[in-house]
């Protein structure tokens, strides 16, 4: 955020406040010196800066130097003293502001909202000053020295000393007034109460009178009570209470109390009661500022832990509501998580039995079913089914899915498993006479068909080469050859959906692997690359030779005109799945269609008019795939043209009893549901 162009009365305020502040400066120079002992002002001149845009800065150092000189010249200061220590100032001024503006941008007056929130910032800003102290403290000396008078070895450090005090006390200390009165500031996560506060600062000044009025030196005895000040309250109140141990330790050494009262030479009576006032205040600054910066993150985990919690609460909303059952059982077999439709289906395999204890039965019985009970033997069930009997004598289906959860921190290698368990037994249940209707009409239509074509055939042998009935018995036979396509694509189809399924370890590479068989459907000029050994899937070869065979053909059947297919398979393993991309180069599909392609019947327009098909190729495949557990789509190939066709099957390795331990009932009782 840019700073606005100040206000006129602000202009005027800042001015009067510089002058009086220059002027009571002034009356602190001792005779035979040319400099002031302080320079309060110079904090006025940096915030008076830091107000005004960028853009208008002639508006303050204009006014700055010749405010600075006039006080000057009334001060009875020499010529040389008056013009270059009004450059000193401006310059110096103009400096530690651009300073601040570079390295601290979030502060006020700098584009940010801030003052001084963090050590980081509070350290930048210190060396800003620094820095512009520096090049004042250079300019001014070169002016004591060009006059004449008041010459010695502490001149330099005393305008450095004086004009860094008094940009870092009044300059820090207006700074968190500004932010005081123009934002919202939290209160401290511990912070003290009102009669804390005023009890802090009776003792604060009752001990600083006490340890100036003693003779041992024991000022820094004052750091503690600073500490205390910026650890229980606002860091704007507690440089106000740093700020004013610091004057008044200063005002008592000038009137000659306290440990710095015995030193000789003026200079170093005030440059001394000074580092301690920047001490005393740095200390209250780095202290305040670090306290802010921990309610800072103390707030930002409390917000974190909030939004957890809403999450968490909005999860266990959303598994509750679901129809399908999730059960997560842990390393040692214990059921760590389910929600109520795995509990409702666990009550039905085990009524009346406590939810722990029915949620082991369950687990037991899908970790570990017979095998009269999955899809080894029963044509309806499909890769992952389990069924399930009941005490009272039915039946359940379920699709059962799993995936390997990471292990928490600290421990066992062995990480949990989530099941996700949704009931199928309608739908399974009226798919074994869909298999045998899909048999019976396939058989029945083929032996008519056959005949059909058969006498089609010999009828064309006995006709002339130019004869139009030979036209038209052609035609019959390329219809019956597609009817016969069709028959036998639904067939696939059928015994895709629902005939039987016997899990195996298959190699997708190799001598033996499926795309090595896929390989016979290549042309003379296409190529299947194949970058090294492909991880093995544990699927119905039958199936998963239908699957790769379907993709490869399609590959071909539908590469470009005059361009050889190639086709490129790669894989990888992800949990408990294998990850199988085919991208080819062919004619591609569009992407609103990458959806409609696995539809029965559907035929995209990119094809439809200069390739045969039946649409029914791709449908197989995503039965296949959806009968494995898994899931395929349709990608655009990057860069084009052509079609990624990606999808996922059960991996051979790792198998549900290598990660998920029998649960142990006697074990599982105590597991919370």
């Amino acid at each position: 955020m840019r700073p606005r162009t100040l206000a006129f009365p602000w202009a005027i305020g800042f001015a009067v406040a510089y002058a009086v502040l220059a002027v009571a400066a002034r009356l602190t120079v001792v005779e035979g010196q040319t400099v002031s002992l302080i320079w309060p002002a110079a904090g006025v001149a940096m915030l008076w800066l830091l107000a005004e845009s960028p853009r208008h800065q002639l508006r303050v150092l204009l006014p700055l130097t010749v405010i600075h000189g006039s006080v000057s010249i009334l001060t009875n200061a020499p010529a040389t003293i008056v013009a270059l220590g009004a450059v000193s100032v401006s310059v110096q001024t103009w400096l530690t502001v651009v300073l601040l503006r570079r390295w601290c941008p979030t502060l006020l007056g700098a584009g940010g909202t801030e003052s001084f929130r963090s050590p980081r910032t509070l350290g930048r800003t210190c060396a800003a000053v620094a820095l512009g102290s520096v090049a004042g403290a250079l300019i001014g000396a070169a002016g004591v020295l060009a006059s004449g008078t008041g010459w010695n070895a502490w001149v330099p450090e005393a305008w450095f000393a004086r004009h860094f005090t008094g940009m870092l006390v009044v300059g820090c200390v207006g700074h968190l007034a500004w932010e005081w009165h123009t934002q919202h500031l939290p209160p401290r996560a511990r912070g003290g109460s009102r009669l804390e506060l005023a009890l802090l600062w009776v003792v604060s000044l009752a001990s600083l009178v006490a340890i100036f009025l003693q003779p041992l030196p024991l000022v820094f005895l004052v750091v503690s009570l600073c500490v205390w000040s910026a650890a229980r309250f606002p860091t704007y109140l507690a440089a106000l209470h740093a700020l004013s141990l610091g004057m008044l330790g200063l005002v008592l050494t000038l009137v000659g109390v306290g440990p710095y009262a015995d030193l000789g030479d003026p200079l170093e009576q005030a440059l001394l009661p000074q580092v301690f006032l920047v001490a005393v205040l740095l200390t209250g600054l780095g202290v305040g500022t670090l306290s802010d910066r921990i309610d800072k993150l103390v707030a930002r985990t409390a917000r974190a832990q909030e939004r957890a919690a809403e999450q968490a609460a909005l999860l266990a909303e959303m598994t509750e509501s679901m129809d399908e059952g999730l059960i997560v059982v842990g390393p040692d077999g214990g059921i760590e998580r389910s929600n109520g439709a795995s509990r409702r289906l666990a009550h039905r395999v085990l009524p009346g039995a406590a939810d722990a204890a029915a949620l082991a039965a369950l687990v037991e019985l899908i970790v570990s079913p017979s095998v009269e009970n999955t899809g080894a033997v029963r044509a309806e069930l499909g890769v992952g089914d389990v069924q399930v009997p009941l005490d009272s004598g039915e039946e359940i289906v379920l699709a059962v899915s799993r995936a390997v959860l990471p292990p928490r921190p600290g421990e066992a290698d062995r990480p949990s498993v989530l099941l996700v368990l949704r009931e199928v037994t309608e739908h399974r249940q009226g798919l074994r006479p869909l298999v045998s209707f899909a048999s019976t009409a396939a058989h029945d239509l083929r032996g008519p068909l056959t005949a059909i074509r058969s006498w089609v055939g010999l009828a064309a042998e006995d006709l002339d080469a130019d004869s139009d009935t030979l036209l038209a018995l052609q035609r019959a036979e390329r219809a019956s050859g597609q009817m016969a396509q069709l028959i036998d694509d639904l067939l696939a189809h059928a015994l895709a959906e629902a005939g039987d399924l016997v899990p195996e370890d298959i190699a997708l590479t190799g001598a033996d692997g499926v795309l090595t068989l896929a390989g016979d459907l290549l042309g003379p000029d296409d190529v299947l690359e194949v970058p090294g050994p492909l991880p093995a899937v544990r699927a119905d070869r039958l199936a998963v030779r239908q699957l790769f065979a379907n993709l490869v053909d399609n590959a071909v059947k539908y590469a470009r005109p005059g361009v050889p297919a190639h086709i490129e398979v790669t894989a990888q393993r992800r949990g408990s799945r294998v990850v199988v991309e085919i991208r080819d180069n062919g004619v591609g599909v569009d992407e609103h269609e990458r959806t409609l392609i696995f539809q029965r019947f559907h035929r995209s327009d990119t094809v439809r008019s200069g390739f045969r098909g039946t649409g029914m190729g791709l449908s197989i495949c995503q039965t296949i795939v959806h009968r494995h557990g898994g899931t395929i789509e349709c990608l655009g190939a990057e860069p084009g043209p052509g079609a990624v066709f990606r999808f996922d099957l059960p991996a051979a390795e790792g198998d549900l009893g290598d990660v998920l331990p029998l649960p142990d009932p006697q074990r599982a009782a105590r597991a919370s549901a």
